[in-house]
């Protein structure tokens, strides 16, 4: 990022912004040098930083980030052998040590109070970094209490009442020279005075000689000198000795504080510069919730390029009217035209300083859909470059900028040209900027352009990977909207302003005419353009309405199959503990008939009721049967009904044995391995297998309507079942990772919401497998660690959708 396009983009005014939202010194200084990064990774973790802040911000639990006293001017004292800290420096140390301490309690209560929440994780951790300082703190504060001031230490407490001694002596001697009606009359004060750090009398001119002692000096009126009395000259010589003991032994123990205090010079280093990051950070954050600011989005494939949302000028203040402006992922070249006064300079300077904010770290004033890319080079072409003193006109100084420009430009760059090629012929200009354009297109660099060239506008239309947009003008008021319409070409509407601001008539139609018989076509192509786009706008809307009408109904028809499924479920359980009762009870029956048989001599009554029992244990088999299949049949009509109904909205497509699939109801990839009856294949899904209906898949190829509704699984092929607490403890990472497949796949299965995965803590490898096979799983509602007396960390808690 040059200086120049720093300078031009008024980028210092943002960053003095920002500091005067800091609470220390050298928070202040850091912010007014920050400078934009290249680095993708620090800048997506300054970023993250700055946005998990402004999150405790705006819920009132923010961390303590307080004003202390700057402490990097001290550190370099300490590297010195022999050296001894201030007062001062001794204080700030032991405040920053003191926030140190602060900080790391609020992550330790704001942890606690969390433990069942997602916290902010990145404020956390950093705060974690924070170097432990506490031996610091006692050692500073043993010294000095909170407000600065020494303690009463024993080293100097005798020290200090030699000197009151003596100050009370002089005090009384003093004094007897003020009350002696011999020597008050002699002074020109009742009160002594100081100098030199000596107490003295202030005698008359005239009764000089009458007082014996040292003369120090006389007023300026010469009508008065100050004389030390002869015995107050040996108690002023031991008042000041006294002092210089107590200097030397406070100096002896400064010296021996900071050699203890030097032992933590590195961690005290890092501490300052954490101290100061995280002031910046604090900054950021309160900047951006007064200003209602978001941490940009990175552009994934899904989204748009370059995406401004309700985007506003920060130094415009509440005049600054939102824009929104969106490349989409091949779209290089943004060229925008349209009237003067319209907008358009404004708008190119807020998507570079958006860019250079972004790769500061900082948040930027716009919607929470706005999403910027990193760029490792930025460089604008923005306003009236002329020089008188280097003799450049402003054609000439704006093509020695470009020219700079075209150095460095490369496919990672965002290329600002305002007004590009003007001041100039404009056929010779609108060629020099086509061709300029053309070099960059090459350099696939991201390049936003504003020109008043008609063959720009064209060029716009015959070149790939080009986008045409205009500045919104109203044509009944003649004056600008500032919104920015894309895919659509704009009007100068230079005649009509002209005839706004005072132009006479007659010029403004005999303009008209100079131009009517070349400009009419163009113009009627705009305006059907600009028709156009608006009805574009409405279609996008209406379709938006449907979109959302059909993901209802999609929710619905999902509630519903889901429904059936449980029922599925319950009727199967009825029917198992039916059967498990029928044959209970006829257990407890034959054993009864049995121990008859045995207690005496078989008769043709019990042969008889042997035969009675058989045949009734068959009749009420049978009728279970009945009842079962009459509940199965009722459960398979209506899903077949669901089922032809899919058939009549979905086409069917032709599959094969093989075939990798997506499979909907469990949104899982499979391998098709054989069809099963007329509408259901048996699908693999790794270690599992399951029958699913036919119009639940999608071919791999199509990735249309992945997420249709959820269909009933009606047979499993494997006999596992889930566990609710899954034991990853022992096993290696391959082992680990298959048994927690299985258990996903288990639980999507058997209609299991929620188990827990015991990873242990350890040096951490297995629970970052977990939580990323959890991560990547699309039916994982949610996850967490458990409480700390259930497992803590190393316990994870699973939900499943």
């Amino acid at each position: 990022m040059t200086e120049h396009t720093l300078e031009v983009l008024e980028f210092n005014k943002i960053c003095a912004a920002i500091a005067a939202y800091c609470v220390t010194e050298e928070g202040r200084a850091a912010c007014l040098q920050k400078k934009p990064l290249t680095d993708k990774e620090k800048i997506t973790a300054e970023k993250k930083l700055g946005s998990d802040f402004l999150s405790l911000l705006q819920t009132g639990a923010e961390p303590p980030v307080k004003k202390r006293p700057p402490l990097i001017e001290f550190l370099q004292s300490l590297g010195k052998e022999g050296s001894a800290l201030s007062i001062e420096g001794i204080y700030s140390i032991g405040i920053s040590a003191k926030h140190c301490n602060e900080l790391h309690a609020w992550a330790d209560a704001f942890e606690k109070a969390n433990a069942n929440k997602t916290p902010q994780q990145d404020v956390l951790q950093f705060i974690r970094t924070f170097p432990n300082l506490l031996e610091v703190y006692k050692a500073v504060f043993s010294f000095i209490d909170e407000d600065g001031d020494l303690k009463d230490i024993p080293e100097l407490r005798s020290i200090k009442n030699k000197i009151a001694a003596i100050e009370s002596d002089i005090e009384k001697t003093m004094r007897s020279y003020f009350t002696d009606e011999h020597t008050r009359d002699l002074l020109q004060t009742n009160i002594p005075v100081l100098r030199n750090g000596r107490q003295v009398l202030s005698v008359r001119s005239n009764f000089k000689g009458r007082i014996k002692g040292i003369i120090h000096e006389y007023s300026q009126s010469g009508q008065s000198f100050y004389l030390e009395p002869e015995e107050i000259v040996f108690k002023n010589n031991e008042l000041l000795s006294a002092h210089a003991e107590y200097d030397r032994e406070l100096q002896r123990l400064l010296k021996e504080l900071t050699a203890k205090i030097a032992a933590y010079a590195p961690a005290l280093e890092e501490l300052s510069e954490k101290l100061i990051a995280l002031d910046c950070v604090s900054a950021s954050a309160k900047w951006a919730k007064n200003f209602h600011c978001v941490f940009a989005a990175q552009p994934q494939k899904d989204t748009a390029a370059f995406f401004l949302h309700q985007a506003r000028h920060p130094l415009l203040g509440k005049t600054a009217v939102p824009i929104d402006l969106k490349l989409v992922a091949n779209d290089r070249l943004l060229i925008i035209t349209g009237p003067n006064t319209g907008g358009k300079t404004v708008s190119l300077k807020t998507a570079a300083l958006f860019a250079l904010m972004n790769q500061t770290g900082w948040p930027v004033p716009a919607g929470a859909q706005t999403c910027l890319p990193y760029f490792n080079f930025i460089a604008c072409d923005i306003g009236d470059e002329q020089s008188l003193e280097q003799s450049l006109s402003t054609f000439s100084a704006h093509m020695q900028n470009i020219a700079e420009i075209l150095r460095s430009a490369d496919k990672e760059s965002l290329i600002i040209l305002d007004e590009l090629a003007s001041g100039t012929d404009p056929l010779e200009g609108g060629a020099i900027a086509m061709a300029v354009l053309d070099e960059l297109a090459k350099r696939d660099a991201l390049v936003f352009v504003t020109t008043h060239h008609g063959s720009l506008k064209n060029y716009g239309y015959t070149k790939q990977n080009c986008v045409n947009a205009s500045v919104e003008f109203n044509e009944s008021t003649l004056s600008p909207t500032y919104k920015i319409i894309m895919g659509v070409p704009g009007e100068s509407h230079a005649i009509d302003i002209a005839e706004r601001n005072g132009m006479p008539q007659h010029i403004i139609a005999q303009a008209r005419a100079y131009i009517q018989d070349n400009r009419a076509d163009v113009s009627a192509l705009i305006q059907s353009l600009v028709q156009k786009h608006a009805d574009l706008n409405k279609f996008e809307e209406e379709k938006q309405i449907e979109q959302q009408a059909l993901r209802s109904d999609r929710r619905r028809i999902d509630l519903k199959e889901l429904q059936l499924k449980q029922k599925e479920l319950e009727l199967r359980k009825q029917g198992y503990k039916r059967l498990d009762n029928l044959f209970s009870d006829k257990r407890r029956e034959l054993e009864n008939l049995i121990r008859e048989i045995k207690e005496g001599e078989l008769t043709s009554e019990k042969t008889k009721k042997v035969k009675q029992w058989f045949d009734n244990f068959e009749s009420e088999l049978a009728e279970e049967k009945t009842g079962m299949r009459e509940e199965n049949a009722e459960l398979t009509a209506l899903i077949k009904k669901r089922s032809d109904k899919n058939k009549h909205q979905t086409p069917q497509t032709p599959f094969t044995e093989g075939m990798t699939v997506y499979v909907s109801s469990f949104r899982r990839k499979g391998t098709l391995i054989r069809k099963e009856k007329k509408d259901t294949w048996l699908v693999s899904f790794d270690t599992v297998k399951m029958v699913v209906f036919e119009n639940d898949l999608q071919p791999l190829e199509s990735e249309q309507q992945k997420k249709q509704p959820v269909q009933i699984i009606t047979e499993i092929s494997s006999d596992k079942r889930p566990q609710f607490e899954l034991r990853l403890l022992g096993l290696r990472i391959e082992a680990a990772e298959k048994a927690l497949q299985d258990q996903l796949d288990l639980s999507a299965m058997h209609g299991i919401k929620e188990f827990a995965v015991i990873h242990g803590k350890g040096s951490g490898i297995l629970q970052t497998m977990v939580h990323e096979k959890l991560k990547q799983t699309t039916f994982v509602q949610n996850f967490y660690f458990a409480r700390p007396e259930d497992g803590g960390t190393g316990k994870t808690i699973v939900h499943l959708e």
